[in-house]
């Protein structure tokens, strides 16, 4: 039985020794595959990091453009305010005048650009101010009508078929279209 017994030993010895290496293969293997899987994590997580930072600073420039954009807005709006102030004192002057100060300014408008024979239309305020007498200054066959515009001072002048806005809201309107940029760079700079 000596001869069973070391050819048994002999065979449990060999598959000791291939499980031994068996095992020693698959350890290595699995070291590798830990290596391998630990320094693709490594890369991921530094390019998730590299990502984040880009992200981050691209929300962060986008946060600071809107915050520009809307304080250009805030200054554009308020130098809009002022400059529109600005007209909106210049009606105020312009209805505020005095009982000559409106007749003078009346017969220039009319001067300038009524026509032969057209119908004169006053404002309620300036109905006493601006008679017959005034447009018959202007020597242009003018006629007071007999009703009033609804505006805030001017005239409004009407011929056949047509129909002349110059009330004091118009023509402030009308300079401010002309002027506006002028009265910016006086109030702003450039």
């Amino acid at each position: 039985m000596n001869g069973k017994e070391n050819i048994i030993n002999k065979i449990l010895a060999d598959a000791d020794e291939k499980c031994a290496k068996i095992i020693a293969s698959a350890n290595e293997t699995a070291a590798k595959l830990k290596q391998d899987a630990d320094n693709a994590v490594q890369a991921d997580k530094q390019a998730l990091s590299k990502r984040v930072e880009i992200i981050t600073e691209e929300r962060i420039r986008n946060r600071i453009a809107t915050a520009e954009l809307d304080a250009r807005k805030y200054r554009l709006s308020s130098k809009q305010k002022l400059i529109a102030d600005c007209y909106a004192k210049a009606s105020s002057k312009l209805a505020g005048m005095s009982a000559d100060g409106k007749q003078a300014f009346v017969v220039k408008l009319l001067k300038q650009y009524a026509e032969e024979g057209e119908t004169v239309y006053v404002s309620k305020a300036d109905k006493d101010v601006i008679t017959q007498k005034t447009l018959d200054q202007v020597g242009k066959k003018l006629t007071l009508a007999k009703s009033c515009h609804s505006g805030q001072g001017g005239v409004v002048l009407e011929g056949k078929g047509y129909e002349k806005d110059l009330t004091l809201c118009r023509i402030v309107n009308y300079l401010r279209e002309k002027t506006e940029a002028q009265v910016a760079k006086a109030l702003f700079g450039d």
